[in-house]
Parts: structure tokens; C-alpha cells; sequence
């Protein structure tokens, strides 16, 4: 692989800082309210800056959450690539969830999507794209390496619980911003390690 040019190195700086200062904006003021003035400030760019690498406001927002979620999605795979067997995936799988407890910014954006993806239907294309994204992986190979052989009924439910981890997590993280004694980080952990553990029981 050649190395980035300057060029390319400043491109990649720039949408760098302001898909920071996107998710920052849109976490704080929401989509509808977000300006990319302020998205620019935030990252110290121009707004011309802006849609020299964005079309609109909506390309900005949908880039910045197929991003996110590409790097989970990324960060998850990499920590299964180094396990040599069942148990250890499903424990890093498991991991991983409780472990994104510290992410508190990213339950706040993924509600403005989906509230986007409901109020704006005409941009459904790359809307089901991002959703699609956001979703478990559907590599068979994969969940049979970490679940191990499921009856039909079995892969029904485990897709199931696959399916509504996010929701779970996303909604908690969302609910300990009322209730920060009770759903403490702490509290948060062991609830979501009590879910997991749950939806997935160890099937010997």
C-alpha cells in the first residue's frame, strides 16, 4: 500500500475534526437544530471546509454514523480475530457489550437517526445502507463459531437477542442520565452482563 500524500493526509484530517465536531453538535443541539456554522467553529474549519467534503447537513450526519458504526463493527472483529475458540469469542463478544457502557455520546446519536430516519423517508436508500450497518453481522460461519450448532428455533431466538442488544444498551445508557444513582457505569456493567448472559446461555 503507498503512503498518504501531504494532500492526502490534510483531506484526512479535515473530515477527521469535523466528523468529531459533527458527532459533538449533533449529540449536544440534535439534528434539526445542529448548524454547520457551529459544526465548523467546533472543528476550527471554515464552513466552505464543510461541503468541500459534505453535500448537506444530511450527508454530514448520515457519514458520521456510518463511520461510528463501521469502527464498532471493526473494533468488535478485531477482538475476535485473536481467539482460538468458543468460549473465548463469546467472552470478548461479551465484553465488548458491557464495555461500551463508557460511550455514553453514542445511544444520544443513534436516537437522532432513527427519529431522522423516521421524519426524512425520502433518503430510505442509504438509510436502510446505515441500518443495515448498524445491525449483528449475519455471517453464518461467524455465529456458528461463537454460538455454536443451533437448532431452527435456536437461531430464531439467538437472532432475536442479537437484534436487541443495541435497543438494550442504548435505551439504559439513555435512562441513566435520570437515574445516575441506580444505573451508575458500575450498575450498568453488571445489568448488561446479567442481559448477556441471559440472551445467551452457554450451551454445552
Amino acid at each position: 500500500m503507498q503512503p498518504l500524500t501531504r494532500q492526502q493526509l490534510r483531506t484526512k484530517e479535515t473530515q477527521t475534526r469535523l466528523l468529531n465536531a459533527a458527532e459533538e453538535v449533533f449529540v449536544r443541539d440534535g439534528y434539526e437544530a445542529a448548524q454547520l456554522d457551529a459544526i465548523a467553529a467546533t472543528a476550527g474549519r471554515s464552513k466552505g471546509a464543510v461541503y468541500t467534503h459534505f453535500k448537506s447537513k444530511e450527508d454530514l450526519f448520515l457519514a458520521l454514523f456510518e463511520h461510528r458504526t463501521r469502527s464498532y463493527i471493526d473494533r468488535l472483529l478485531q477482538r475476535l480475530q485473536h481467539c482460538t475458540n468458543r468460549e473465548q469469542r463469546l467472552k470478548a463478544f461479551r465484553d465488548f457489550y458491557v464495555g461500551l457502557v463508557e460511550d455514553r455520546a453514542w445511544p444520544i446519536l443513534t436516537l437522532e437517526f432513527k427519529l431522522f430516519a423516521l421524519r426524512h423517508p425520502e433518503s430510505k436508500g442509504r438509510l436502510r445502507k446505515a441500518l443495515e450497518m448498524a445491525k449483528p453481522p449475519q455471517d453464518n460461519e461467524m455465529r456458528s463459531h461463537m454460538f455454536g450448532p443451533l437448532t431452527g428455533e435456536q437461531q430464531v431466538d439467538n437472532d432475536l437477542a442479537l437484534l436487541a442488544l443495541g435497543p438494550i444498551i442504548s435505551g439504559l445508557i439513555l435512562e441513566s442520565h435520570f437515574e445516575a444513582e441506580m444505573l451508575s457505569e458500575k450498575g450498568l456493567r453488571r445489568l448488561l452482563g446479567n442481559i448477556f448472559d441471559a440472551l445467551f446461555p452457554t450451551r454445552r
